[in-house]
C-alpha cells in the first residue's frame, strides 16, 4: 500500500521540481576558434547539436547544470571567453573550419538567440573550470539540442587554436 501512495505522488513531486536526477556524464569534445580576424561582437556556434550523442527522454527538467573543465591549446598566453548555448540552430552562416576531422562552425554577429552562460579566462595547456546554468541549457535539455558558441573578449587566437571540453558532467532535477 505504502509503494502504491508513492507512485501517486511522484507526478506531484516531479511537478515541484524535487526529484533530482542522477549525474550524467556527457562524452568529450573540442572545438576550434575556426575564424581569423574575429570581430568582438561575433559568436561562433558549433554546427552540430552537441546533445545528439546523448539519449536524453523529452521531460520537463529543470536546475540544469552543465560543468567542465576548459584546456586551451592556444600559443596565446590568455584567451578571455564568453560561453553562450542555444537551444535551436541559430540562422548564421557557415563557416567551414579547413581542418581535417573538424566541422563547421556558425558566424554570427551577435548571440543570435543564443544566452551568455559564463565568462572564463584561459591560459595555455590549463585546466580551468566552467558551470554553465540558465534557461536556455533548461530547454536544451528538455528539446535534445544545445548549441554552444563562444566570444572571444580577450587574446589572439589563431584559427588552427582549439580548446578542448572534458570531463563534462550535467545534472539537474525533474
Amino acid at each position: 500500500m505504502h509503494k502504491l501512495k508513492l507512485l501517486l505522488l511522484l507526478p506531484l513531486l516531479a511537478s515541484c521540481g524535487v526529484i533530482p536526477l542522477p549525474e550524467t556524464a556527457v562524452p568529450d569534445f573540442d572545438f576550434l576558434y575556426a575564424v581569423n580576424n574575429l570581430k568582438p561582437a561575433e559568436v561562433l556556434y558549433m554546427a552540430e547539436n552537441q546533445l545528439d550523442r546523448l539519449e536524453i527522454p523529452r521531460l520537463p527538467y529543470q536546475d540544469i547544470t552543465f560543468g567542465a573543465l576548459l584546456v586551451s591549446r592556444s600559443a596565446a598566453p590568455l584567451v578571455r571567453l564568453q560561453v553562450f548555448a542555444s537551444a535551436s540552430r541559430p540562422p548564421c552562416p557557415v563557416v567551414s573550419s579547413g581542418v581535417p576531422g573538424y566541422g563547421n562552425t556558425l558566424r554570427c554577429t551577435g548571440p543570435a538567440g543564443g544566452q551568455a552562460l559564463a565568462e572564463v579566462t584561459l591560459r595555455p595547456h590549463e585546466r580551468t573550470p566552467v558551470v554553465l546554468q540558465g534557461e536556455q541549457l533548461n530547454q536544451s535539455f528538455r528539446t535534445g539540442r544545445l548549441y554552444l558558441g563562444i566570444r572571444v573578449l580577450e587574446g589572439a587566437p589563431r584559427a588552427t587554436d582549439r580548446v578542448d571540453v572534458v570531463q563534462i558532467r550535467a545534472r539537474g532535477r525533474l
